[in-house]
C-alpha cells in the first residue's frame, strides 16, 4: 500500500494567517463546549461557508487520523461522506487539502479503504482525476523551494496515491477504475521529464497495482510497450531506481509485454538488487539524530511585537518554504525509495518463479470420505515428499537469467540482517525506515523460498551451499530480532532449503540433542501458528535424516504438540511431515513405546471433527488438509497392522 507523508504541524513564531493550530483548535472546541467531540467539530467546519474553516477542518482530519481512538470515531460518523464532495470543490486549496487528508486516511488499513469506498469516495475522486486528462495540463516547479510543484499538480499526486491505496485494498475500486477510461492519461504521466519524478513514481505504483491480474488493463497497457520499456534503462539516483523497478513490475504483469521484454526486465531487476543497501543505510543513520532537532519550536519572547500582515499568496509561499524537507529528510526519503524498489524487485521475481503445479482442486469434500476410501495401507514404498522433484520447473529462459545474473546470490544478500547499531538507530529515530528494511528482507526470503520450490539443488548451488544457508538462517532466527514477519519468512525459507537436503543425511551427522532442543523450544514458545507449522514441518524432515534416538524425540514431541494444538493447518502440516518419517523405516519399537496408534487415532478423530467446522476458515487450504486427514486415516490402519505383526512375537 502506498505511503503518505504525515502533515507537519507547524510551530511558527507568528500566525499571520489567523488559522488556528490543529491541537489548539481541538482543545478550544472541547473547552468551549461547542461540540461534543473533535469529529463533530471537524464536521461542522467542513460544512462551513468559509474556505478557511473547511481547510482547517481537513488539516485536522489529516492529523488526527493517526490515533486509533479518533479513527474509530471517524468510522462511526459520516465525516468521510461529507468530506468526499470537497474533492471536486471549486476552490483549488480545498481540493488539495481533501485529497491530502484522504490519502493519509487510506494508508492506515485495508478496512479503512473499504470503508472509504462504502462512503462513495470513488465517485468524486475519479471525477477529480478526469480533470487532469487534458494534455494541456503540465506541472510547474518552483526552483526557489526545492522544485516543489504547484498546488494543482500536488493535488493530482495525492489523488493518484489515494486511488492506488483504494485499488490495492478492494476490487470495487479496481472495477470502478476500469470503467473510468483514465489509463491512457495515466501512462502519459510516466514521462518524468515533464511531470516530475514524484508524479511519475506515484502513477507507476498505481499502475503496478491496477495491472495485477487485470486483463481489462492489459488491453490498454499492452499498447504502451515502448513507453514502459524505455523506463527499464533508467540509471542514476534512487528515484530512478524505483521508477525503473516499478516499470519492470508493470511489464511483468502484462503477458504480452513480459514476453517481449523479458531480457530487459531481468537486467533491470538485477541492477536494482545489486545496490548495496547496507552501506547506504550506514550513511543515512549517521545523520538521523539531526532530524530530532528539526521541528523543535524556538521559544522567543516577543513583547507584544506586532504581527506582520501578509497576502494570501505570501502566506502560501511561506507554508511551502516551511514544508521544504531538509537534506537529511531528503536522504531518508531516497533511502526509503531504494528499499521499496528492492522489495518490489524481489516480489516481481517471486511471481515469475511461481508455478501452477501445486494448485489444489477444490472439489474434495472430506464429509463424503468413506471407510472404503481409507482401507489401503499407508504407502511406504514412495519416498518422502514426492511432490518435491529435484528438477527445474521454470522456463529455460527464466532459469538462464536467474543463473547468469546471479539473482539467487543477490537475493540472499538482501535477506541478511543489517548491522545491530544501524538497526538500533532506526528503531529509535525512524521506525518507518526500519519497517521498510524488514519488508524488503522478508520479500527477499519469500522469493528465495519460491526459487527453492522450483529450481533444482544443483542449480541452487549444491547441497553443501544450501546447508550453509539453512544454518545461517537458524542462527538469525535464534539470535536475531524476534520480528514476527521476519520469523515467518525465515522459517519458511529454512523449510524450503531443508527439502533439498533430504538426500544428504551426512550433512547432519554433527547435530546433537541440544541442537534439536533449540528447535523444540522454538515451537513451544512460538505464538504464531504459521511459524509453528514451519518448525513442525522441519522437524518431520529432520526425522528422515537424524539417528534413531533423535527421531524418537522428534516423533514424541510432534505427537504431544499436535494433541495440544488448536490450529488445524498447523496440525495438518506437522502430521503430513511426520508420516514421511515412516516412508523408509517402520520404526516399530518407537511406535510401540510411544503408544502411537492411540495418539494418531485421536488426532484423526479431531481432524475429522474440525474439518467440518473449518472449511470457510481454511479457504484454499481445505483440500490440502483433507488430503492429510485421508492419509492419516490410512496411516493409523498401517500402524495397527504393524503392531499386530509384532504382538505374536512378543507373546512368543
Amino acid at each position: 500500500m502506498g505511503k503518505a507523508r504525515k502533515p507537519k504541524v507547524h510551530k511558527n513564531k507568528l500566525n499571520p494567517t489567523g488559522l488556528v493550530d490543529v491541537n489548539a483548535m481541538l482543545d478550544q472546541e472541547l473547552s468551549n463546549g461547542k461540540s461534543d467531540s473533535p469529529i463533530q467539530a471537524i464536521a461542522e467546519q467542513l460544512q462551513s461557508a468559509s474556505a478557511e474553516e473547511k481547510i482547517c477542518g481537513l488539516q485536522t482530519l489529516a492529523t488526527i487520523c493517526h490515533n486509533d481512538v479518533n479513527i474509530a470515531a471517524v468510522v462511526e460518523s459520516d465525516i468521510v461522506r461529507i468530506a468526499a464532495s470537497l474533492l471536486v470543490d471549486s476552490d483549488q486549496s480545498i481540493r488539495h487539502a481533501t485529497a491530502g487528508a484522504f490519502r493519509n486516511l487510506s494508508v492506515l488499513s485495508v478496512e479503512i479503504c473499504e470503508y472509504m469506498v462504502d462512503q462513495d469516495v470513488l465517485t468524486p475522486l475519479l471525477a477529480l482525476l478526469n480533470r487532469y486528462t487534458s494534455a494541456e495540463w503540465k506541472p510547474t516547479f518552483d526552483a526557489t523551494v526545492q522544485g516543489q510543484m504547484d498546488e494543482k499538480s500536488d493535488t493530482f499526486l495525492h489523488a493518484v496515491s489515494l486511488l492506488w491505496n483504494l485499488c490495492e485494498s478492494t476490487s470495487v475500486a479496481l472495477d470502478s477504475f476500469n470503467q473510468s477510461h483514465l489509463l491512457e492519461s495515466f501512462v502519459r504521466c510516466l514521462d518524468w521529464k515533464i511531470y516530475g519524478k514524484d508524479i511519475a513514481i506515484a502513477v507507476a505504483q498505481c499502475l503496478l497495482v491496477i495491472s495485477e491480474d487485470n486483463s481489462a488493463s492489459w488491453r490498454v497497457l499492452s499498447n504502451f510497450g515502448s513507453e514502459l520499456s524505455s523506463l527499464l534503462t533508467l540509471e542514476g539516483d534512487n528515484p530512478n531506481v524505483l521508477l525503473r523497478t516499478v516499470s519492470a513490475g508493470i511489464i511483468a504483469n502484462i503477458p504480452a509485454l513480459s514476453a517481449n521484454y523479458s531480457g530487459q526486465l531481468f537486467i533491470a531487476i538485477s541492477k536494482t538488487l545489486e545496490i548495496n543497501h547496507r552501506s547506504a543505510l550506514g550513511s543515512v543513520t549517521s545523520s538521523l539524530p539531526l532530524l530530532s532537532h528539526k521541528n523543535v519550536a524556538d521559544l522567543e519572547v516577543l513583547d507584544d511585537a506586532p504581527m506582520e500582515e501578509e497576502s494570501a499568496q505570501q502566506s502560501h509561499q511561506r507554508r511551502r518554504r516551511d514544508d521544504m524537507p531538509s537534506e537529511v529528510e531528503l536522504e531518508v526519503r531516497n533511502m526509503g525509495w531504494l528499499l521499496q524498489a528492492q522489495r518490489i524487485a524481489a516480489e516481481i521475481l517471486t511471481n515469475i518463479c511461481s508455478t501452477d503445479e501445486e494448485e489444489w482442486q477444490d472439489d474434495m469434500d472430506d464429509e463424503n470420505l468413506s471407510d472404503a476410501e481409507s482401507v489401503h495401507d499407508y504407502d511406504t514404498d514412495n519416498g518422502p515428499n514426492d511432490s518435491l522433484q529435484n528438477t527445474d520447473k521454470l522456463p529455460v529462459e527464466v532459469l538462464d537469467a536467474i543463473k547468469s545474473l546471479g539473482l539467487v546470490e543477490k537475493l540472499w544478500q538482501k535477506a541478511q540482517p543489517i548491522a545491530e547499531n544501524v538497526r538500533q538507530i532506526l528503531a529509535e529515530s525512524d521506525r518507518n525506515l526500519l519497517k521498510r528494511v524488514n519488508n524488503m528482507r522478508a520479500s527477499a526470503m519469500l522469493c528465495l523460498h519460491n526459487m527453492c520450490n522450483n529450481i533444482s539443488t544443483e542449480d541452487l548451488g549444491g547441497a553443501e551451499a544450501i546447508y550453509q544457508v539453512w544454518l545461517e538462517l537458524g542462527q538469525q532466527v535464534f539470535q536475531g530480532e524476534q520480528n514476527p514477519k521476519l520469523l515467518e519468512a525465515s522459517t519458511t525459507l529454512m523449510r524450503a532449503t531443508l527439502e533439498h537436503l533430504r538426500k544428504s543425511p551426512e550433512l547432519f551427522s554433527q547435530v546433537t540433542e541440544n541442537d534439536l532442543q533449540l528447535m523444540l523450544t522454538g515451537v513451544t514458545e512460538c505464538q504464531d501458528s504459521e511459524i509453528r507449522a514451519n518448525w513442525l514441518r522441519m522437524l518431520g524432515i529432520l526425522g528422515c535424516l537424524l539417528p534413531e534416538p533423535l527421531i524418537r524425540i522428534i516423533i514424541d514431541f510432534v505427537l504431544t504438540t499436535c494433541l495440544k494444538e488448536q490450529n488445524l493447518w498447523t496440525v495438518s502440516e506437522a502430521m503430513d511431515s511426520m508420516m514421511d518419517i515412516f516412508a523408509e523405516n517402520d520404526w516399530t519399537e518407537i511406535v510401540h513405546d510411544l503408544g502411537m496408534v492411540a495418539k494418531c487415532k485421536e488426532l484423526d478423530r479431531r481432524m475429522k471433527s474440525k474439518l467440518k467446522q473449518s472449511k470457510r476458515e481454511l479457504n484454499e487450504r481445505y483440500p490440502a488438509v483433507c488430503t492429510v486427514r485421508t492419509n492419516l486415516c490410512r496411516f493409523c490402519k498401517y500402524l495397527e497392522a504393524e503392531m499386530k505383526k509384532i504382538k505374536p512375537m512378543a507373546e512368543a
